[in-house]
């Protein structure tokens, strides 16, 4: 990639946060017009944010990890209140304020969102009102300040606060007006993957399992530190264990879902298969999606055909080509093997900033990577043959707002939708101080709270209702069921394998139930 020969542009931070210590990370990274991360020169010093080479992108936005007190440290898109930014001329410095360049894109977005679903019958609260309005006049205030840069920064902190409280009003009061305008969905998905089978005693685990969820994931790691091995040795497949697991389920009227066919990550990668060619990889690939799409036949409602692949989980350092071909040859060979079957792409960090630190995984990347979204368009004009985008939604350091507009981004491919894996904490416990697992958080909280509980619970309540409201979402399934054996640090909706119920176990009970009573009542 040819280096620019554009100036540099500077968004200085002014840190007006009360709390002593990080308030913003030391890195960032930039996106397109379409909202995709791409890989630039941007940095973090003690001048502010700074970038002189976009590496060809002419507009772009800034994403920035802040600590916005009263509501949480995570990630905010700086846009240009939608008009993106550009470079200066060579040789030339431009200087903005990034309190207040936050502010403004912010509340700039939140008027259009208001004004769409607006125009489509929502009926704003007086609360969402309200919290529009404050934003929007601190921000006019901030505007009207020239010549003291930390006062415009202390005005546009306040109008960023209420923006991004107005922000989850706003999708949160849209997503039930929808719900409300349309019928129960009684074919939504809600899921988790089914490993608590080897975890706790296993009527508790179907008991538990059975009041929450319809669907289930059986876990198929060719290798795995947490899991019994799949295929340990090549062509060994271990499938007695996952066979009695599939009966079980079925027996009790859980749609089972296998899951991965091919996932390239460092830790269920066998040495056998790193040491395989590229031509030998193929065939592999051909043989083993055959042998274990027909073993289960029907029995399996989909499959997850490859996971990660998207320049992220590439322990075999594919170029971008291969990994297209590697994913339609999966799809190709799962079809011709039961056409019944649906396909999912399975995807994570659907923000993409990997991206910008050229990483695959732990690896540095050889090639320009993709988002989730561009491989999936990819594969969709490779003519690649899946059924289902599969977005994994770990807490992402966004807040619900974002979380609900990239969703909405992936609709745009046509492709019915499964949030494949979802989870945040539920905090610390007492075993994990113990243990070291997981102690008590010196830093800014993430999202609202400090996660305990209720506020794992709130986060559950708020983007499942928000993935609910879409017609394109079919499946949300979290992850994990039981502590302490999660992905996420006591992220289980259970807290031990004695079958103690958490608080978002108990809220997502009741919020099914709500969906259900919401759809049945006239929208007033």
């Amino acid at each position: 990639m040819a280096k620019s020969t554009k100036g540099e542009l500077i968004f200085k931070p002014y840190f007006v946060q009360r709390r002593v210590g990080t308030n913003m990370l030391d890195w960032a990274y930039a996106s397109d017009t379409n909202w995709d991360a791409f890989h630039s020169n941007i940095r973090v010093d003690s001048d502010g944010l700074k970038i002189s080479d976009t590496e060809g992108h002419t507009k772009f936005g800034i994403n920035v990890k802040w600590n916005i007190e009263g509501f949480g440290y995570l990630y905010i898109t700086v846009d240009n209140g939608g008009e993106y930014y550009e470079l200066p001329a060579a040789g030339s410095r431009r200087e903005l304020n990034l309190n207040y360049e936050m502010a403004r894109s912010r509340v700039v977005r939140n008027r259009k969102r208001f004004a769409k679903f607006s125009s489509e019958g929502w009926l704003p609260s007086p609360e969402a009102r309200k919290f529009l309005e404050i934003s929007e006049e601190y921000l006019e205030d901030a505007a009207k300040v020239r010549s003291d840069e930390q006062k415009r920064a202390e005005l546009s902190q306040k109008s960023l606060l209420y923006a991004m409280q107005n922000s989850e009003q706003i999708e949160i009061e849209y997503a039930w007006y929808r719900i409300a305008k349309t019928p129960y969905r009684k074919d939504f998905f809600i899921g988790c993957d089914a490993r608590g089978y080897m975890q706790m005693d296993i009527e508790l685990f179907f008991e538990r399992f059975t009041e929450l969820f319809n669907y289930a994931t059986i876990t198929h790691y060719l290798i795995s530190k947490v899991y019994d091995d799949f295929e340990p040795k090549q062509g060994d497949v271990q499938f007695d264990l996952r066979d009695v697991l599939l009966r079980q389920l079925r027996k009790r009227n859980i749609t089972v879902e296998g899951r991965p066919l091919f996932w390239f990550y460092k830790g269920t990668t066998p040495d056998w298969l790193r040491k395989l060619k590229y031509d030998e990889l193929l065939k592999y690939v051909e043989s083993h999606a055959r042998t274990v799409v027909d073993h289960y036949g029907d029995q399996m409602y989909a499959w997850e055909v490859v996971n990660e692949m998207h320049d992220w989980a590439n322990e075999l350092q594919l170029s971008p080509e291969q990994l297209v071909n590697v994913a339609k040859l999966a799809c190709d060979v799962t079809k011709a093997t039961n056409p019944n079957v649906l396909k999912i792409i399975n995807n994570c960090c659907p923000f993409a900033e990997y991206v910008q630190l050229g990483r695959w995984t732990d690896l540095p990347a050889k090639y320009p990577q993709r988002t989730p979204y561009q491989f999936l368009r990819d594969l969709v004009e490779a003519g690649v043959d899946f059924d289902i985008s599969g977005i994994q939604m770990y807490f992402p350091y966004r807040d619900l707002s974002d979380t609900i507009m990239l969703i909405e981004r992936f609709e745009s491919l046509g492709k019915p939708i499964h949030i494949t894996e979802i989870g945040t904490s539920s905090g610390p416990s007492a075993l994990s101080v113990k243990t070291g697992q997981l102690e008590i958080s010196q830093d800014a909280y993430a999202w609202h709270h400090q996660w305990d509980e209720q506020t794992q619970a709130d986060w559950l309540e708020g983007v499942y209702s928000l993935a609910y409201s879409r017609e394109s979402v079919k499946s949300i399934s979290w992850y994990d069921f039981v502590d302490p054996f999660d992905w996420i640090p006591n992220g289980g909706l259970l807290s031990s394998p004695e079958g103690e119920r958490k608080a978002a176990f108990h809220r997502l009970q009741s919020l099914k139930r709500r969906w259900q009573q919401a759809s049945a009542s006239p929208i007033r």
